[in-house]
């Protein structure tokens, strides 16, 4: 399914999303395994896009697309002219092939520079007609520049006939007179003739135009390449789809994305999106359609199905198009609601099969529509019509081994489709693809292809027990959530200590994220969390390296009975200072409790607490599909059991490295109980005693309600007598005033961070 479909399908309808929202309001990143690990039994998201390009990996044209420097708008195939504007790129290199015409002696004006100079006023003429403002061409030196540019004229003015007969006189011109202009003329030949509604002649003079780059001309513009789109309109205009469906995929495979968009007007069922071009009746009109003018519709389309299926590279079209528009079953709730409409992918199935074809390209993938149904008998049966060796075919098996209890069977052909999947062409973005990352590594909301895949494995590597794989696939799956989960809370820290330290050390990316960085840094992280400063420093980035320095040290001279009782206060307070304002940088979780990875912004979802239980939560629908909400207006939750259950092994280490205290912004209660350490060594009744032991209740007070308790006891019991302890015993709880200690350590502790040069609104 494409994005922008699935954004208007969300509209209004977010709260329908299945695992999309939690109970404590999370709308952040999602984690693939989440939701009980559902996602690995389900279908993966299949793209339009993505598939169509797939496709045109089995298309080869000789020629080369030329990129213009300024975006051009197309609609299938045809960049948009609504706006008359010539582009900046057929100025520039008209311009060009003019000085290479004369330095090559293909021309030769007896005055060069007027000849220049009426060529230039020629091009200015041009851009200013197709910019709104007729201007008619000056006197040009007579040649094939001048000849174009008198079609050109004509064509923007809308004047077909003289358009032509100006094209068509160039291409009288002896060869070694038109070398630069000869294909550009064919082309726009053929543009005239799509104008004039005359379609077959439009594909001649397409096809023309490719034959003469080929023998030689000039081909600046890389019109040749660009013909298979235009042709395959002209195709598509004659109702020859399998010949249009041959020339876009051809268009694609040289680079045009455009093609994507082309080839949907080849699909007979595709259903209409308001607000994008649909190549026929618009929703609005067919909402006004009578039932029998339904009817005709619903014939015409079975029709035009029929043919489809007798071609190779229809069927295939068809059959990915189904995929991907099928809505998830993991995606929206659909459970006992009454599907409206044709069930297209029954009916297809039925054409197929009446079709009796001796041979089904692309198998699998009728595999994985069965599969999408719950069919699972029939996309086994698909499966085995299939040559079974594509990345997509071994994901289906994997999927139908795991649901048979296949485990290790379907982890290991997982890992083939992976595999596959990183060396096949058909997933590999050349220049100018870049369009097609989203929906291969797209992550949260809507997870791309290679997403789902790796997150697949993953999973099904850390339900047997493999850790370190499952960390391995996650991580370079750029699966980022998910990897941190099984670094943080199921590898031990030796383990992923040498993980990371195998890892070669790569450059930073252009753009995106660093994720060697990252896990270098969740691990120094882990590392401070049990106690090993010494490891943890050289993971840690500047300048918290450098904080961890200062807070070790503040930890040792506390502990140190040699100093005295005022150094040791001092230090604990120091050390309690750092860990409740550099805590989230020195020890903080990536994921729960303190969601480092969200800046401590938002909860994200336990997937510690879930795989430990074996239930997750989800939003409790009625039968009719809606959600009922609490005061606070989050949605009622009810509990279903996690599919991918973790093992009595990971269960084990789940518990052993349980973060200590499980408590969101955790270090804030580790810097409380540095700060108590520093008030046991200081007298009752102190004011320093009073403002060490308020400050570190203003700590934890939001985070622990008995903590905050344990520490108004101190208060009521050693600190009756000072200020701030008898404001708060009047309020009965921790009050906003700093004492003499808090206001030093806060003012140290704003030097250190100005000395290391961090932003004080870091």
């Amino acid at each position: 399914m494409s994005r922008f479909v699935k954004l208007l399908a969300t509209v209004g309808t977010a709260l329908c999303l299945v695992g999309g929202l939690h109970a404590t309001g999370y709308f952040g990143p999602s984690i693939y395994l989440d939701d009980g690990g559902k996602k690995v039994a389900g279908s993966p998201e299949f793209y339009w896009g993505l598939e169509a390009r797939r496709i045109s990996r089995d298309f080869h044209p000789p020629e080369k697309l030329v990129v213009p420097k300024e975006g051009v708008q197309r609609i299938y195939g045809e960049p948009a002219e609504s706006t008359k504007k010539t582009s900046e790129s057929t100025t520039e290199t008209d311009l060009q092939d003019f000085d290479s015409a004369v330095t090559e002696g293909r021309i030769k004006p007896p005055d060069l520079a007027k000849a220049k100079e009426q060529h230039k006023q020629a091009r200015a003429a041009l851009d200013a007609t197709a910019s709104g403002t007729p201007t008619p061409l000056a006197a040009e030196f007579d040649s094939e520049f001048a000849e174009y540019h008198k079609g050109a004229v004509a064509y923007l003015n809308q004047q077909w006939d003289e358009a032509r007969a100006a094209w068509e006189n160039l291409l009288k011109r002896p060869e070694q007179d038109r070398h630069y202009r000869t294909v550009w003329a064919a082309f726009m030949l053929g543009k005239v003739s799509l104008k004039e509604k005359d379609f077959p002649k439009a594909t001649q003079w397409f096809q023309r135009a490719r034959e003469l780059a080929k023998a030689g001309f000039a081909d600046s513009l890389g019109l040749a390449a660009e013909s298979y789109g235009w042709e395959g309109r002209a195709e598509w205009k004659q109702d020859h789809p399998e010949k249009a469906a041959s020339l876009f995929m051809n268009q694609l495979a040289l680079g045009d994305a455009s093609a994507v968009v082309s080839l949907k007007a080849l699909i007979p069922d595709r259903e209409p999106a308001g607000g994008l071009l649909n190549y026929g009746p618009e929703p609005e009109e067919r909402e006004a359609w009578t039932d029998e003018q339904k009817r005709d519709e619903e014939q015409k389309e079975m029709a035009k199905l029929k043919v489809a299926a007798q071609d190779p590279l229809l069927r295939r079209l068809v059959t990915v198009h189904i995929l991907a528009t099928a809505v998830s079953p993991d995606y929206y709730y659909n459970e006992g609601l009454k599907k409206d409409g044709v069930n297209r992918s029954a009916r297809w199935f039925n054409i197929i099969k009446q079709a009796n074809l001796s041979q089904v390209e692309d198998a699998e993938y009728l595999g994985w529509i069965a599969y999408n149904e719950g069919d699972y008998k029939g996309a086994a049966h698909w499966l085995e019509l299939s040559k079974g060796d594509s990345a997509a075919a071994l994901w289906l098996k994997a999927k139908l081994q795991l649901r048979a209890g296949k485990f290790a069977d379907a982890t290991n052909t997982m890992a083939q489709a992976i595999k596959i999947m990183r060396t096949s062409p058909a997933y590999a973005s050349r220049e100018g693809e870049e369009w097609a990352t989203e929906d291969l590594s797209g992550k949260g909301e809507y997870w791309g292809f290679a997403s789902r895949a790796s997150g697949d494995l993953g999973g099904l590597q850390l339900a047997r027990g493999d850790f370190v794989q499952a960390l391995d696939v996650l991580f370079k799956g750029e699966l980022w959530e998910d990897a941190a989960f099984v670094a943080e809370r199921v590898l031990t820290a030796n383990e992923l200590k040498q993980y990371v330290d195998a890892l070669p050390q790569t450059e930073p990316p252009k753009e995106g994220e660093d994720y060697y960085k990252k896990l270098r840094y969740l691990l120094g992280r882990r590392l401070v969390r049990e106690d090993r400063y010494d490891d943890a420093k050289q993971y840690l980035p500047p300048p918290y390296d450098k904080i961890l320095e200062k807070y070790v040290k503040a930890l040792k001279d506390g502990a140190n009975e040699k100093l005295s009782k005022t150094e040791r206060t001092h230090a604990w307070f120091t050390a309690a200072w750092l860990a409740r304002y550099d805590g989230m940088e020195l020890m903080g979780t990536e994921g729960p409790p303190d969601a480092f990875a969200e800046g401590g912004s938002f909860e994200m979802p336990d997937l510690a607490k879930e795989r430990r239980s074996g239930a997750y939560q989800t939003i409790a629908y009625d039968r009719e599909g809606k959600a009922s909400y609490d005061e606070n207006g989050n949605p009622k939750m009810k509990s279903a059991p996690a599919f991918l259950k973790a093992s009595a092994k990971e269960v084990q280490r789940l518990n052993t490295n349980k973060i200590a205290p499980d408590i969101r912004f955790h270090y804030r209660l580790i810097a409380g109980a540095l700060a108590i350490k520093a008030a046991a060594l200081l007298p009752d009744n102190s004011e320093e005693v009073a403002d060490v032991v308020n400050t570190a209740g203003l700590w934890v007070k939001d985070r622990d309600e008995a903590t905050g308790n344990r520490y108004m006891h101190i208060i009521e019991r050693r600190c009756s007598n000072t200020e701030i302890g008898r404001a708060a015993i009047a309020k009965h709880w921790f009050v906003s005033q700093q004492g003499s200690w808090s206001t030093a350590e806060q003012q140290t502790y704003e030097a250190m961070r100005k000395e290391l040069k961090i932003d004080s609104s870091d």
